[in-house]
């Protein structure tokens, strides 16, 4: 879990999910299906690259995080979704995903604006890792990381169908320490 300022509180680097995202959209597909499985905002971690956090910085009307989950959303995120009610029968035939979307969004913010480069620091994430994460993630795109407990395979799970790249691996391998 992480804290008002985005610092890591609870999660030990055994029981996070961590994938990155290339675009806005298929990170609010994932948090919006994140917060469908009922997992809390506190437990959701959204970080920026650095240089995406510059890009923000230096362009106030760009959006800084995908906080609206009613927002834009994929087609496979909206066809899948349809689908769904069509199969449980809630709302009849109809091709909307507009009730997903909204469910996702009750909990204001979604997720917890994280520091990238802090929280995987605070996690015993070497330098070199830390540095990659930065140049995977991008100008455009973000780190979804779950703090998953014991359900790390079904969250991962929802990272994945979302187009994430998985790097749990990558925030989970703390840096050897040598005296």
């Amino acid at each position: 879990m992480w804290n008002q300022q985005g610092q890591a509180i609870g999660p030990k680097p055994s029981h996070l999910v961590a994938a990155i995202f290339l675009d806005e959209v298929t990170a609010r597909d994932a948090i919006a299906d994140l917060k469908l499985a009922g997992v809390r905002a506190n437990r959701i971690g959204v970080a920026l690259s650095d240089e995406g956090k510059r890009v923000h910085a230096l362009n106030p009307d760009t959006k800084h995080l995908p906080s609206d989950l009613e927002g834009k959303h994929s087609i496979l995120w909206r066809l899948r979704h349809s689908i769904k009610h069509d199969v449980h029968g809630h709302d009849g035939p109809g091709l909307s995903s507009r009730q997903d979307a909204a469910a996702a969004n009750e909990e204001q913010p979604p997720f917890t604006e994280i520091d990238l480069t802090d929280t995987l620091r605070g996690l015993g994430i070497a330098e070199a890792t830390i540095k990659l994460l930065h140049h995977q993630i991008g100008l455009k795109g973000f780190l979804v990381l779950v703090d998953a407990g014991d359900d790390e395979d079904r969250l991962e799970c929802i990272l994945l169908n979302n187009r994430g790249m998985p790097r749990t691996v990558m925030v989970t391998e703390q840096s050897k320490i040598t005296s």
